[in-house]
């Protein structure tokens, strides 16, 4: 056959499917003289063009499946992660606990906080129904009281789930039938027979390392199937003891909302407690409900799998930490590790890692011990003290004067106004708050005037701020402050507080080098100034470097903090305003949303006739 009479079989689009299709039949002399767009035959051309494209498309379709990568299916990416050994993280309950302090009627030896004891939440007028998922044994002290500390509660429904084993149906699956499932809650039992009710507990296989695990080993294996569902195995006798026929599985396990509990904090009883109905205790909140997360997405799987894999079910380098970390709290929304010699000061021994969780600024003490504990502890180097910390807080603040036509203003100034500040809060948020995420000065100056064509151009001035909290108010602190970028002589300011002699006092540098509290008068700085002495007889409160950005604040004890807040605002202006801004460690560059003063923006009409 002649060569121009060969099909070009690498495009795939369907118009280009059908010119080749054309082309190839119009070289043939029986079908010369044929219209193929007026015939009959425009319609069977169509047809093996379409089928082609049909095959084309799955047949790539099929190709992108099969790998981790780039496939775009649950079910693709659940089953390469599964050859990995890593299993997608469920949705997480929210969890809080709760003090109770009991009064009840007679002496009784002891009270009992019943499993299943339910109370309810409510956040925004929706309400969230806790309940406990084990018993709590409350005794009789030798002081006659009876107290409960930590009672941990959790968002949701406890469920049941029952199957018999039936050894001659080969294709029988064990799937628990709710979605949403908090897979850390399950817990399972195997009754021997329906006329042997001799139980045993068996244990999750997925957190031993398969190699220790026995044949006689009472161990059940989890993994998500269709519908974003779990289905339970078990052993074959090599690896976990295997079922016998009429063996019965009980399966229990929480049911969630996930996300849309964390922070609860009022929580009141549904019924009694330990018996007793609500005029014979006292309950007050532990600890607010955190920890809630959804399901792990592709995207999230996509990114862990290979990291995790790589980890090992060991915390050696840095990536092994965050994956181990992130995997065991999904509620986690920006994780950075620092190493002990990277830290400032360098601490040998130690590794520190940031988290910064989802919905909420910092974790509580009580969820970092849990990390820590139940997480690290069997991941870590048995050398190596992990230190869970808290971020700093790098506040942005912004002064923006926008020129714009207002002929070519489609809109009122207010909306153009309204408008910009939208853009430069959108520029904010998907570029920063998270770890190792910097500021770039062009980016959102380029933002704002692609907001409208009106704009002419804008003149924007940032300042940084940092927040000192105090511990403990009236106690001698020493705070270090990074800034990372040179500043700007006598441009320290910081909002107001109470010294130790009962005066109002502001934070300000003397252009030398000095920290000075400078005392106030109705918000502004007196003149001439007077000085907050310190416990050494001089006036400085700290130093600064300006080169660097460093501040330190030594022996720093306000007695009270104006303004209705528990911390101090510490704004300083960079020598060149129109630098990025790079955060160090544990750093976060952000803004505060609530602060007015955040984002101000003035507007000037500039008319050229």
């Amino acid at each position: 056959m002649p060569t121009s009479n060969k099909l070009t079989i690498t495009d795939l689009e369907f118009d280009s499917v059908k010119d080749n299709l054309k082309t190839f039949l119009k070289a043939q002399t029986q079908f010369q003289d044929y219209d193929f767009e007026g015939s009959g035959m425009s319609v069977l051309v169509d047809l093996l063009a379409y089928n082609t494209h049909y095959m084309g498309y799955y047949a790539n379709m099929l190709g992108n499946e099969m790998f981790l990568d780039s496939s775009s299916l649950r079910e693709s990416v659940v089953s390469h992660a599964k050859h990995l050994n890593v299993i997608p993280t469920s949705r997480r309950a929210a969890k809080a606990s709760l003090n109770f302090t009991f009064t009840p009627s007679g002496t009784p030896t002891s009270l009992t906080i019943a499993k299943n004891t339910k109370f309810t939440s409510s956040i925004s007028g929706v309400a969230y129904i806790f309940t406990t998922n084990k018993t709590t044994s409350v005794p009789r002290t030798v002081a006659g009281t009876y107290t409960a500390t930590g009672v941990e509660i959790v968002e949701g429904k406890i469920l049941n789930k029952a199957y018999t084993v039936n050894g001659a149906d080969s294709t029988q699956r064990f799937i628990i039938p709710n979605a949403n499932v908090d897979t850390t809650t399950i817990t399972v039992t195997v009754q021997t027979s329906a006329s042997d009710s001799t139980v045993a507990t068996y244990k999750d296989g997925n957190s031993y390392d398969v190699t220790t695990i026995k044949g006689n080993d009472k161990v059940f294996f989890l993994q998500e199937c269709e519908g974003q569902k779990y289905e339970l195995t078990f052993g074959d006798g090599a690896v976990g003891k295997q079922l016998s026929d009429g063996n019965i599985i009980f399966i229990e396990y929480i049911v969630t909302t996930g996300t849309d509990a964390n922070q609860a904090s009022t929580f009141t009883a549904v019924g009694t407690v330990g018996g007793l109905s609500s005029a014979d205790y006292v309950i007050t909140t532990n600890a607010n409900a955190t920890g809630a997360s959804d399901i792990q997405d592709i995207e999230s799987l996509q990114f862990q799998a290979p990291k995790l894999f790589a980890a090992q079910g060991r915390a050696c380098t840095k990536e092994d930490y965050e994956a181990i970390v992130l995997d065991g709290r999904p509620d986690i929304e920006s994780i950075t590790v620092v190493p002990g010699e990277d830290a400032s000061p360098v601490q040998y021994g130690k590794v520190f890692i940031a988290v910064k969780p989802s919905g909420n600024n910092v974790f509580s003490t009580a969820s970092k011990e849990i990390i820590k504990s139940s997480i690290l502890k069997k991941t870590n180097v048995v050398t190596v003290i992990p230190e869970i910390i808290d971020p700093i807080f790098f506040y942005l603040k912004f002064d923006v004067t926008i020129n714009y036509d207002p002929v070519t203003n489609l809109t009122d100034e207010t909306t153009l106004k309204t408008n910009i500040n939208t853009s430069v809060q959108g520029y904010l948020q998907t570029s920063l708050e998270k770890f190792d995420q910097k500021f770039r000065y062009s980016q959102l100056t380029q933002s704002i005037d692609n907001t409208n064509n009106a704009i002419r151009n804008n003149r924007t001035t940032v300042k940084y701020e940092q927040r000192v909290t105090p511990a403990t108010l009236n106690t001698p602190t020493t705070y270090t402050l990074l800034f990372n970028n040179e500043l700007e002589k006598s441009s320290v300011m910081s909002t107001a507080f109470t010294g130790t002699d009962g005066f109002t006092y502001q934070l300000i540098d003397n252009s030398l080098g000095y920290i000075k509290s400078a005392r106030t008068t109705d918000g502004v700085v007196d003149s001439p100034q007077v000085y907050l002495i310190q416990p050494d007889g001089s006036t400085n409160q700290g130093t600064i470097d300006y080169t660097t950005g460093k501040v330190i604040l030594n022996n720093f004890s306000p007695v009270a903090i104006s303004g209705g807040t528990d911390y101090i605002q510490l704004t300083v202006t960079p020598l060149v305003n129109n630098s990025d801004v790079t955060p160090v460690r544990e750093q976060i560059l952000t803004y505060d949303v609530s602060d007015t003063k955040a984002i101000v923006i003035n507007m000037v009409a500039e008319t050229i006739i």
